[in-house]
């Protein structure tokens, strides 16, 4: 049996105190009745009834949000301090070992690109592997995030592309072909 992996390692960097709170607010884990929030480890009032939604407060608002990703933010995460003056400064790590959901964490950066930073951009590149030469089972890509914008590109999908364009390519030079058209030999 094999085990497939999604590694990366980003930092948000330069963060000021109010930064800082809300992303920790964000990615506190929640459960919401109706308009009724509590905080994970909060005690539920016993009139409260049916748990509505749970998950980190920042995917609330995600429309495409599951509830099998669980409750964890999707990533492991923590808050440090770059003690060089020239770089990082108090920032968010954020990485994987193994795994991560993707979509969630580019939907947290594109929130804090809009509530903090709306003419900066962020972006991530990540690796996917197997724990056995698998064929196809390696790859990678990016993600682009400003605050009005999610972009992505992944391996799979540009290798997918690729085929398709190059199948067009070829089916077009069968048709020329098949019609008797030749291309002119350059001088």
């Amino acid at each position: 049996m094999a085990n497939n992996y999604l590694n990366f390692s980003e930092v948000l960097p330069r963060l000021t105190a109010e930064e800082e709170k809300w992303l920790e607010h964000q990615l506190e884990v929640v459960s919401v009745f109706g308009d009724r929030e509590f905080a994970e480890g909060e005690e539920i009032p016993d009139d409260v009834e049916g748990d509505e939604w749970n998950g980190c407060r920042a995917y609330r608002d995600m429309p495409d949000y599951d509830a099998d990703y669980g409750e964890a933010a999707g990533f492991d995460y923590a808050f440090e301090t770059d003690r060089d003056p020239d770089g990082w400064g108090r920032h968010l790590w954020l990485y994987a070992e193994e795994g991560a959901c993707l979509n969630r964490l580019g939907h947290l950066m594109q929130k804090f690109l809009k509530q903090f930073r709306p003419d900066q951009c962020w972006s991530l590149t990540y690796a996917t592997s197997c724990s056995k030469p698998r064929v196809g089972e390696f790859g990678g890509g990016a993600m682009f995030v400003t605050a009005d914008e999610l972009l992505w590109e992944n391996a799979y999908d540009f290798v997918d592309e690729q085929l398709a364009a190059f199948k067009q390519r070829q089916k077009a030079g069968q048709k020329k072909r098949k019609h008797g058209k030749k291309d002119k030999p350059q001088a």
